[in-house]
């Protein structure tokens, strides 16, 4: 028996469903001329074939009221299946303090309509804006931008330690889209186990790819900034790979094992950052300073421009625009104050907001006091920045609250191309996967001359 698909936005009919115009004028045709038939006088009228008027009237009726049913029915499924509702909405006489919610909320149902196009194009840059257990909301804040994104998804934790073990978001999970074994464990796959020592090296194999690794390779720009330590296995997912989380800037040995600081700075995607800004509290003294002295070695040796930012100020000097490379490393007390998360972002922006597109992820590490309305900054900033590109920008709000406990989902908010993906509860290893599609990089890369020519327009 063979099977049809019935789809309500196709045009196509199958047996007993609405017919297309141009069938209902056949349809009707036929039988307007099989009733002409039964009006005229046959030559030979056999015994009690004949047709009184009262059987043509009832005839004509059916057809009427069928044909007003269709005509109810293309009104209703009109625009290829969407369902057009018109309600009316009378007047009421309320009092003010209760007139105030019905016109907030009626203009919130005329928001939740305008919801129904979906950007379906290639996200040519992604914003990843990452808050979990940190940016409380205070009493009297308004709400935050992100709460008015057109798409809303919840991420839930899973445990990587065995029975009994905490839930709680790890990194590599949302970064690489691959659940680890031990939350301990930075950058590699379940096959690799937290080590104490080197004298097994992981397998390269079963490193973890991260979504800057993806965008790196297809030509995007990329950038990561926090308000607190870089190495740190947050941040670190992003471009390293360690069995031990601890070993942030002394690895038992510096060629089997690098430390992540060295990573960062010599690691084939940690080098490859357009864009690297924090704290990095070395227990080495000159630490800060052996480090940006290397980062600005490379730079020169390769013949870049770039930025060595030593106060939080400069990130904001619209100079550079001009600029391929920056890298600001401030201490805590600095980076603790008010818009500092702001001006990591846009100074960010300003570096990485070009033609070939880019990825930044900015993080609000949960360590650091801030609030939800500098987080808000940050993003209201983006959205300023990025307001003639806005249609090919994906920017995505992550966070949770740290008073809901372990175990708590995170919400994940999101506007710009295929944010309509973000639908349901989903498990925290989709966060990398999603963006992966969005921005056409990693798995779902486009063609390498495809890409080159969405480059170049």
């Amino acid at each position: 028996m063979t099977r049809e698909e019935f789809n309500i936005a196709s045009s196509d009919t199958a047996a007993g469903s609405s017919y297309s115009g141009p069938e209902w004028r056949r349809q009707l045709d036929g039988e307007r001329e099989t009733v002409n038939n039964s009006r005229r006088p046959p030559s030979q009228k056999p015994p009690g074939v004949g047709c009184s008027a009262l059987c043509v009237g009832v005839l004509v009726a059916v057809v009427v009221i069928i044909v007003l049913l269709c005509i109810s029915l293309i009104v209703v499924y009109e625009n290829e299946g969407q369902v057009v509702a018109k309600v009316d909405l009378y007047d009421v006489e309320l009092p003010a303090e209760q007139t105030v919610w019905f016109e907030a909320n009626l203009a919130e149902l005329r928001n939740a309509f305008r919801v129904v196009d979906e950007n379906k194009k290639r996200a040519k840059n992604v914003v990843l804006f990452i808050a979990l257990d940190s940016a409380a909301a205070s009493p009297g804040d308004p709400r935050p931008v992100w709460e008015s994104f057109p798409h809303l998804a919840l991420l839930r934790p899973t445990t990587s330690d065995g029975a009994g073990a905490s839930v709680s978001f790890n990194p590599t999970a949302m970064f690489c889209g691959i659940e680890p074994r031990h939350r301990h464990t930075v950058g590699f796959d379940s096959a690799v186990s937290p080590s104490d020592d080197c004298n097994e090296p992981p397998n390269s194999t079963h490193r973890a790819a991260s979504i800057l690794q993806w965008a790196q390779a297809v030509g995007r720009l990329t950038g990561v900034v926090t308000n607190g330590e870089l190495v740190q296995p947050t941040p670190a997912a992003l471009y390293a790979h360690t069995p031990n989380s601890s070993w942030l800037y002394v690895g038992p040995d510096g060629q089997q094992c690098p430390d992540v600081r060295t990573q960062l700075l010599y690691g084939e995607t940690g080098r490859a950052l357009n864009v690297i800004a924090g704290t990095l509290p070395c227990p080495e003294e000159f630490c800060r300073e052996a480090f940006e002295s290397a980062w600005e070695g490379e730079r020169l040796d390769a013949d870049t421009s770039y930025k060595l930012a030593t106060e939080l100020k400069e990130l904001l000097d619209p100079a550079l625009d001009e600029r391929e490379y920056a890298l600001g490393l401030f201490e805590r007390q600095t980076l603790a104050q008010p818009n500092a998360f702001h001006d990591l972002t846009v100074g960010a922006l300003h570096v990485l907001d070009r033609p070939e597109g880019f990825v930044l992820v900015a993080i609000a590490d949960p360590s650091v006091p801030i609030g939800a309305a500098e987080v808000d900054a940050a993003v209201k900033a983006t959205l300023r920045k990025l307001s003639t590109v806005l249609d090919d920008s994906l920017i995505v709000v992550v966070r949770s609250d740290a008073r809901e406990g372990d175990g708590a989902f995170a919400t994940v908010h999101a506007t710009g191309p295929m944010s309509h993906l973000l639908h349901r509860v989903h498990d925290q290893t989709f966060l990398a996967h999603f963006i992966s599609y969005a921005a056409r990089i990693g798995r779902f890369r486009d063609a390498d001359l495809t890409n080159f020519i969405l480059q170049m327009v």
